[in-house]
């Protein structure tokens, strides 16, 4: 069955047209030759070609609308300031954006990243989304020797596998490992007082068979053991990417008596999961936390009344945000809206700031050679942008990574405008409000 939220071909092309559209507009253009010329001491560049993998199409094509419009609006403002100052040819060069789609797709992902890195021969990349398809398309753009930028990938083997060379990689990103912490401290620490005082909170988990989600759930599993939190798994299942289809699964996890279903996945996944729980086989129970990835708006308006009460662990979603860039972002997200007449998601917010890391990793090198700007990349200390980070610098350092600040929501029906709104419940240093608990809330004891 394919995805409600999925566009459709003729959507993808009038989206392409437009970014065509909008980028000559704005003094940018895309990058169709197919040969490039390395400028030398006498040869000035036209541009800083910088290159993009997101999904325009398939089912994850709403997450990565998200990130093209993210990406579009940073290359934008940079070419409306006269681009990146590059000390090597004493001027500014304006950005070039290079996109590649990944259609969803696993093989189409690994033959985007070969166009982006041997037929436009960008400078470096940016963004991209979901583990399992940008670690297969990793050694192609290691064997190129072309820094990226990963913003929508969470398992933290993208920066330590050994396989390749992964000095070419940071990961802008909290970890699978970090965000599977957090749900579980959300769990203990804000749910658990409120549906199981006197016993351990019964949790059912049902993930995505990927590094996303085994990384994910080896985040939650370790946090637990570590701190000897209150929990109780009673259920733990595996699901296919892309899967449709979740009532075998929970149904298992019903029979288990939990008191929390934690579904890990997708914006299509998730919503499927807790829509099927809830509809058809009538499961009252506390759904999630949820990943951040499905922080985008059409989840809030798609889940629907089925998602009341329910939890996403987040770093920023289209509407609420961490104190300590709540200032920053307002400009943000009216910027945004203006330019595409919709809210930003939160992988359209980590593009945008990669964005600006690969702009500032470029002037900080004072070149485009490859290797500086790699080697900016660790060696650079900058203050955070718009995702809220430990510190509140931007530093990547040998290990390649750099994690967000990360918080939980709880969301519940706004009649008003007939869409599900957030409000912080975790930690309690920067809660809105406390948990709710449904009314028709069935215990698993």
């Amino acid at each position: 069955m394919r995805s409600s939220n999925a566009i459709t071909k003729t959507t993808a092309i009038i989206i392409a047209v437009i970014v065509i559209i909008a980028a000559i507009a704005t003094g940018i253009y895309f990058y169709l030759g197919t040969t490039s010329v390395s400028p030398t001491a006498k040869e000035i560049p036209t541009g800083i070609k910088i290159g993009l993998l997101t999904h325009v199409t398939g089912p994850a094509s709403p997450t990565g609308l998200d990130i093209l419009r993210g990406f579009q609006l940073a290359v934008e403002e940079i070419n409306a300031q006269g681009g990146v100052y590059v000390k090597e040819f004493d001027k500014k060069l304006p950005l070039i954006p290079i996109i590649e789609d990944q259609q969803s797709d696993q093989q189409q992902t690994i033959n985007a990243a070969s166009r982006l890195v041997n037929q436009h021969k960008v400078d470096i990349i940016v963004g991209g989304f979901g583990s399992a398809f940008i670690y297969a398309a990793q050694p192609v753009i290691a064997q190129s020797q072309t820094p990226y930028v990963i913003t929508g990938v969470s398992t933290p083997r993208v920066v330590t596998r050994t396989d390749i060379d992964v000095s070419w990689f940071v990961l802008y990103q909290a970890t699978g490992p970090e965000h599977g912490a957090s749900i579980a401290l959300i769990l203990a620490e804000a749910v658990k007082p409120a549906v199981a005082p006197n016993r351990n909170l019964r949790v059912a988990i049902i993930y995505q068979d990927s590094p996303f989600g085994q990384d994910f759930f080896e985040g939650i599993n370790k946090t637990t053991n570590e701190k000897n939190l209150p929990l109780t798994f009673v259920y733990i299942g595996k699901f296919k990417v892309g899967e449709t289809d979740f009532r075998a699964l929970l149904s298992a996890a019903a029979a288990a008596k939990p008191d929390v279903i934690v579904p890990i996945g997708f914006i299509a996944e998730t919503i499927n999961s807790i829509k099927q729980g809830v509809n058809e086989l009538g499961l009252k129970k506390i759904w999630g936390p949820v990943c951040v990835c499905v922080e985008d708006v059409n989840y809030y308006k798609n889940l629907g009344k089925e998602g009341d009460y329910s939890l996403i662990q987040t770093y920023f979603g289209p509407y609420h945000s961490h104190p300590s860039v709540r200032d920053k972002l307002k400009n943000f997200i009216n910027k945004f809206k203006e330019r595409w007449g919709v809210l930003p998601g939160s992988q359209g917010l980590s593009v945008y700031d990669a964005v600006y890391i690969a702009a500032k990793a470029i002037e900080i090198a004072g070149s485009l050679d490859k290797t500086k700007i790699r080697d900016t990349l660790r060696s650079m200390t900058i203050d955070q942008l718009l995702t809220p980070v430990p510190g509140g610098k931007i530093h990547f350092g040998s290990k390649g990574q750099q994690g967000f600040d990360l918080y939980g929501v709880q969301l519940r029906w706004d009649e008003n405008v007939k869409e599900l709104r957030p409000k912080i419940i975790w930690p309690s240093s920067i809660a809105e409000t406390r948990f709710e608990v449904p009314p028709d809330f069935q215990s698993g004891e």
